[in-house]
This record gives structure tokens, C-alpha cells and sequence, in this order.
């Protein structure tokens, strides 16, 4: 995935699946300093972490 499809998602007033190493996420927010991580919960665990944008799927 890319960063401009992730704003989009996150915009979006849907709920779009997206998953990280196949478990579904949340995208909650975009880091400011443009390395590329993006902060999710896992759906299934409730964890929140950092992830690689290139790293999600939908």
C-alpha cells in the first residue's frame, strides 16, 4: 500500500479492511516525519504499534 491510499482510508467515512501480515488493523494515524510508519490496532488483540505503510494490504 502507499501513503496516499492510506490517507484515503483513513478520510473515508467507510470501513475499509486492511490487513498487516494477515490480521486485520485499524489505521489510526500517519507519522509526521515521513519515514513511512503508520500507527494501527490490531482488531484482534487490541494492540496498538507502528507498522510500514508498504507493509499493509487490503
Amino acid at each position: 500500500m502507499d501513503k496516499k491510499r492510506v490517507k484515503e482510508i483513513i478520510e473515508s467515512k467507510g470501513v475499509i479492511q486492511v490487513k498487516y501480515k494477515d490480521n486485520p488493523v485499524w489505521l489510526e494515524s500517519i507519522n509526521t516525519d515521513e519515514d513511512g510508519k503508520i500507527q494501527v490496532k490490531n482488531l484482534n488483540t487490541n494492540k496498538h504499534f507502528n507498522v510500514d505503510i508498504v507493509d499493509l494490504n487490503e
